[in-house]
């Protein structure tokens, strides 16, 4: 203000001039009293609760993912100076905010959305299939787009004034001067802890270990039914090894008043491929080399004896892999058929116990069969 007063007598210039002063000093003052008002608007402003919708859609194959409940626990966790109280459904002061979520491999994509009247947008890549670390991404992401720190909230100046025994300001202007560069939020905040890529290189392979039932035709000269184990390693590039073994029944071979029982012990070793289809599906392609030993329990005739006898395959197999629902980072249930292929087929023929001497032939040698699997595996990242 510019007060700008001009008189001839002196006593009533003096008495002007007394007026001007009076009145600056007490505009001073209000400007001086004014500005740790309107720091303490912007605190409550900051302090007052949020009130905050987040809807969550996960697709098939991110079950596994975070829900609403742990995106609000991350936001607490984060931002314990805010207040967002959680809504179930949108009002016109809520802030609302829908969230899809979909395997996209290696891991997943998350897409946040404002719904109108608020607009904002962001898209986040979790390349961590069980979606460590995406609570506290989409906590950061909506609390920006939200309602974010303010970091003019509480200037230096203010924070002195409100301090009991602090000195007081003797000269208004330097409540004016710039407020200190605010402290950097926690890197926590900042941006989602993620994995180095020693700790990812570390966590490249996956092993597993299942069970299954197992049935085939072809795989003995009469029809088996059996159950099998197996060991898995396998590399994020899809590349891995398994070693299964199995222990299979075959039906009687019957003729002539007497029979020949097949059972086997088997061991199949084998270099696999495995293609993602989604990050709880995927295909493997197996080629398994297989050795083991069936013995055959004759009765009713005179030859052969009970015996062993060397069993070599070659099966080439394909098995679709499905993770359970929840569980689809450490449990899978899987199909597989497989081409049998006989390297040493073995046929039986046996001499009738008659006294005539004949020999007949009672168990064919197959040289191609077909065998089938369903079962479960288990599975883990080791190293």
């Amino acid at each position: 203000m510019l007060i700008d007063i001009e008189a001839t007598d002196p006593a009533l210039a003096g008495a002007a001039h007394r007026w001007a002063g009076h009145h600056v000093g007490a505009l001073l003052g209000l400007a001086w009293l004014a500005a740790p008002n309107h720091a303490q608007a912007q605190q409550r402003e900051l302090a007052a609760p949020v009130e905050a919708v987040i809807e969550i859609e996960q697709a098939p194959g991110s079950e596994g993912c975070p829900d609403k409940e742990a995106v609000f626990r991350s936001i607490r966790r984060l931002f314990p100076e805010r207040e967002f109280r959680q809504s179930s459904t949108a009002s016109g002061s809520a802030a609302t905010a829908r969230v899809s979520i979909r395997p996209l491999p290696p891991g997943h994509e998350a897409v946040l959305t404002l719904l109108p009247p608020r607009r904002g947008q962001r898209v986040i890549r979790e390349q961590d299939e069980a979606c460590r670390g995406l609570a506290d991404a989409l906590a950061l992401a909506f609390v920006m787009l939200v309602a974010p720190p303010d970091p003019q909230a509480a200037p230096e100046s203010a924070r002195d004034r409100a301090q009991p025994g602090a000195p007081a300001v003797a000269n208004p202007a330097a409540a004016a001067a710039p407020a200190p560069k605010p402290a950097e939020l926690p890197k926590s905040v900042r941006e989602p802890e993620r994995a180095t890529p020693s700790a990812a290189a570390a966590r490249s392979y996956r092993a597993g270990v299942g069970a299954s039932l197992v049935g085939g035709v072809g795989v003995l000269s009469e029809p088996a039914l059996g159950t099998a184990a197996e060991i898995e390693l396998f590399h994020r590039r899809g590349w891995g090894l398994s070693l299964q073994g199995m222990r299979l029944w075959s039906t009687p071979a019957e003729a002539e008043g007497g029979s020949v029982t097949l059972t086997l012990w088997g061991l199949l070793v084998a270099p696999c491929y495995r293609l993602r289809l989604t990050a709880a599906a995927g295909v493997d392609a197996c080629l398994r080399f297989g050795v083991g030993s069936q013995h055959a329990e004759v009765q009713g005739f005179l030859s052969p004896e009970s015996g062993n006898y060397p069993w070599l395959v070659l099966v080439p197999q394909l098995s679709y892999r499905q993770g359970l629902p929840g569980l689809s980072e450490r449990l899978s249930g899987f199909v597989r058929v497989g081409l049998v292929g006989q390297l040493r087929p073995q046929s039986f023929s046996v001499r009738l116990a008659d006294g005539s001497g004949e020999n007949v032939q009672i168990a064919s040698a197959p040289n191609f069969g077909v065998m089938a699997e369903i079962g479960l595996i288990f599975g883990t990242r080791l190293f």
